[in-house]
């Protein structure tokens, strides 16, 4: 089966060793890597399975999230990410999701979990149950129905069928998780071994996994909040759950060993013109006055010559976009156009972290909950917990946003309109984080919803929103392969499966709902 490498591949040093890790396109393939140990262990296991969840959530996770849920779009002056921007999917896109989780990561942990059980290391074995669950969530959250009672065994079964995402694989996964909870007793004694860096999220730190494990359980339950009410009011009354990040963050600044995404973007595509700010999110910023601004998009050229003068800008003076989807002219003096110097490039660092859930995430799932089951008081105070924790992470504080009057303060006037507060932060603080979860946040519930208005702004060059456009709301992305008001809610069945897989079902289309995501046009 021929193999084809991945356009990007993260290597790692652990301690002294150097491991690398590539996605292939053969179906359920295991890549060969020379720096790999030959022999299997915990030691080597682990950082393995721990690089390889973060290798696409941080490049392909990243970019899509970012580019639908319009924080940014591609730029003006070049056209690498033009089929993402316009829905333009097709079986051969981000197949490398697919492969790196069954091939890499999923593989993995599989060794690692018996293994572990064997040495009576609890403490792998709990983390290596919690990652298992997390990656078989970010496969069905992207597929639906995906191969899981029969997965992770080629010998056996060399075509495994594919199952039913709500009554198979998403129980299956809270079993998962489950399980490691019960496990933190044995997993906390003194007799296990020390893990230390080798985790590189929580460095074997057994009750940060636990918390990560309940808020990620809470996050599934809320796929199908009706149904599981007594489980989700339980799960929060009962606490602990995560209150700091769950992140990659030990990235250095050498070839292959950074960001995913500012490897490839940055690094390897050898341009910073790619991705750049689009009006969608930046008008919500700027009419808030948030000072996250700075920590997501660069200064214009032109503010950026001005500020070395001494000069003292605004905000909407030092920041600016582009329309989501389009590309106008980048020649000045052409109609509506926004030369390069005028429009701000997506920040990004080799140090930029991967994130698996972030704290703001965690209350402001519990704030939703809270709405939903019309406890007011409760959904404020866990809100208003979001924002504060969606400020922190840059170093900012929230206090004068949420108080009384002021631009994120709570409206707790209506039941959606709690809903709304509350999702809306909730992508506001998705930015340079959990951007691909917003997406499927944004799918779930309707909120950011999709404006009828055409665009954002009525004029690329002077400021003023769109007559009927709403700030907080997503616009059509000018030309798209989908109907208006609609948007990617699912990838296709990847052909690394379909072409090798019988049991591999007809590809859906891209815009059809998952079974607990709101219908389209919403």
């Amino acid at each position: 089966m021929m193999k084809k490498k991945n356009l990007i591949y993260i290597a790692l040093s652990v301690l002294l060793t150097s491991i690398s890790f590539t996605s292939c396109d053969g179906y359920l393939d295991v890549n060969e890597n020379s720096n790999y140990p030959a022999e299997a262990n915990l030691e080597s296991l682990l950082p393995a399975a721990g690089a390889s969840t973060i290798a696409q959530l941080g490049l392909n996770g990243q970019l899509i999230g970012d580019l639908w849920c319009q924080y940014v779009t591609q730029g003006n002056s070049t056209n690498q990410y033009n089929t993402t921007v316009t829905y333009s999917l097709s079986q051969e896109s981000y197949n490398a999701f697919w492969t790196n989780a069954y091939a890499n990561t999923l593989k993995d942990l599989k060794i690692m979990i018996p293994l572990a059980e064997e040495k009576g290391a609890w403490n792998y074995w709990l983390i290596g149950k919690v990652l298992t669950a997390y990656n078989f969530h970010v496969l069905t959250d992207l597929y639906g129905d995906i191969p899981f009672t029969e997965a992770l065994d080629i010998k056996k079964y060399p075509a495994p069928k594919y199952d039913d995402s709500k009554t198979v694989v998403y129980p299956a996964i809270i079993a998962l998780l489950d399980e490691a909870i019960a496990k933190a007793p044995q997993a906390k004694v003194a007799s296990n071994p020390i893990i230390d860096t080798k985790d590189f999220f929580f460095r074997g730190n057994i009750d940060n996994w636990v918390a990560f494990a309940k808020s990620l359980k809470l996050k599934i339950y809320m796929r199908d909040f009706e149904a599981n009410k007594t489980e989700i009011e339980a799960l929060i009354s009962a606490g602990g759950l995560l209150t700091k990040n769950c992140a990659f963050s030990v990235f250095e600044n050498a070839t292959n060993k950074g960001n995913p995404l500012y490897e490839y973007n940055i690094r390897q595509l050898n341009t910073k013109e790619n991705i750049r700010a689009c009006h969608t999110f930046t008008e919500f910023l700027l009419a808030a006055n948030d000072p996250r601004i700075e920590k997501i998009y660069e200064l214009t050229a032109v503010a950026a010559d001005a500020i070395a003068k001494g000069e003292t800008l605004t905000y909407r003076e030092m920041y600016g976009g582009l329309p989501c989807g389009t590309k106008p002219s980048t020649t000045a003096g052409a109609a509506d156009a926004v030369p390069l110097v005028n429009s701000s490039r997506y920040k990004q660092t080799f140090a930029d972290s991967v994130y698996l859930m972030n704290a703001a995430e965690v209350s402001f799932q519990v704030a939703e909950a809270q709405a939903r089951l019309g406890k007011t008081n409760e959904a404020k105070a866990a809100y208003e917990e979001g924002v504060r924790r969606a400020f922190n992470r840059w170093g900012y504080d929230a206090t004068d946003f949420i108080k009384a009057g002021g631009p994120y303060a709570f409206n707790a006037s209506s039941p959606d309109a709690m809903l709304k507060s509350i999702l809306t932060q909730k992508w506001v603080a998705g930015a340079k984080a959990n951007s691909w979860d917003s997406w499927m946040d944004r799918n779930r519930t309707g909120i950011p919803a999709i404006s009828d208005a055409e665009k954002v702004r009525e004029s690329n060059t002077t400021p003023g929103l769109a007559e009927g456009y709403e700030l907080g709301t997503l616009v059509s992305p000018g030309t798209t392969v989908l109907q208006r008001r609609e948007i990617p809610r699912r990838l296709p069945v990847p052909n690394v499966s379909a072409l090798y897989n019988p049991n591999a079902p007809a590809t859906k289309p891209t815009q059809e709902p998952l079974w607990w995501q709101v219908a389209n046009g919403k």
